[in-house]
């Protein structure tokens, strides 16, 4: 073949690779996971399997451990980044200001998002052991209080396990949230103080405007990332007790890897994928009516 002068025949060399990679990695195993859950395909009886069309999908829209995982999922995301968002932008607006210290603050607030999440979970389910656990042990000591077992009480459970992802990911919105009231224009904010506007109508009608963009590729991140949790919760409750925290997740491990329904577990993913593409194509739809694209 022939070099053209402007190395257009480099370019390619250099475009394949990078293509037959990204095919090879995501690509086909994601044409792959469609057409198996198409069929009965059980990893432990590959031999086994026929076409069962939309059988799957309709056996996991009726099935009540998936809608229950379902509904657990949601609970979790929103309740978890709705959280993180108020937080963050309250401990953002504290820090975006000059003060001593603040740099050796915003540094610590890094530390539990830099953590690991099975490190996370495994550090939270000592904590929070009814009898040794170090929170129960100051309730008692400290209060009086006789703590209760965080972990099996159905009530309490799903609480402390957004309470724990809010833990490790508030830092992330404090620091991206900082970021984004650091890149501010003054002036507004000057003319709006100048025109005897209080703190709160500042924020409300100056600051947050001005943050609309930031906010939704913030909570977009989020979201997203909070959907595909897994390591916390599994190392932290294992989905229990019962199915109390039992993440869409975590049923498709459970359908796929204890189970080894290998196409239902496929036609589960696929309808949790869905279902996540129906929700952040609406913040995505928000973001270019904000950013006027």
């Amino acid at each position: 073949m022939k070099l053209n002068r402007d190395g257009s025949l480099t370019k390619y060399m250099l475009f394949v690779p990078t293509m037959v990679v990204l095919i090879s990695m995501t690509i086909v195993p994601f044409i792959f996971s469609l057409l198996t859950s198409l069929t009965n395909y059980k990893a432990t009886e590959p031999e086994k399997w026929n076409f069962v069309g939309l059988n799957n999908f309709v056996r996991a829209v009726t099935d009540q451990d998936v809608q229950a995982s379902f509904i657990n999922t949601l609970e979790y995301v929103f309740g978890a980044v709705a959280i993180e968002f108020v937080l963050g932008i309250l401990i953002a607006l504290l820090l975006n200001r000059k003060m001593r210290g603040i740099t050796f603050i915003r540094t610590l607030l890094l530390l539990p998002m830099m953590a690991t999440p099975v490190a996370v979970g495994l550090l939270w389910r000592w904590l929070l052991n009814t009898d040794f656990g170090i929170i129960n042990y100051y309730l008692q000591s400290w209060f009086g209080i006789t703590g209760p077992n965080w972990l099996a009480e159905s009530k309490l459970v799903m609480p402390v396990v957004i309470g724990v992802d809010v833990w490790q990911w508030t830092p992330f919105m404090v620091l991206s949230l900082l970021a984004g009231l650091q890149s501010l224009s003054d002036d507004p904010i000057e003319a709006a103080w100048m025109d005897g506007a209080s703190p709160w109508q500042l924020f409300w009608h100056v600051t947050l405007p001005q943050l609309r963009s930031i906010i939704l590729v913030v909570l977009l991140i989020r979201i997203i990332d909070a959907f595909k949790s897994f390591d916390v919760v599994w190392t932290l409750t294992n989905g229990g007790p019962g199915i109390s925290t039992e993440l869409l997740s975590l049923r498709v491990y459970r359908v796929a890897f204890k189970f080894w329904e290998t196409g239902y577990a496929s036609a589960i993913s696929w309808l949790f994928l869905i279902v996540v593409i129906l929700i952040t194509s609406q913040f995505i739809r928000f973001l270019y009516r904000e950013t006027g694209k």
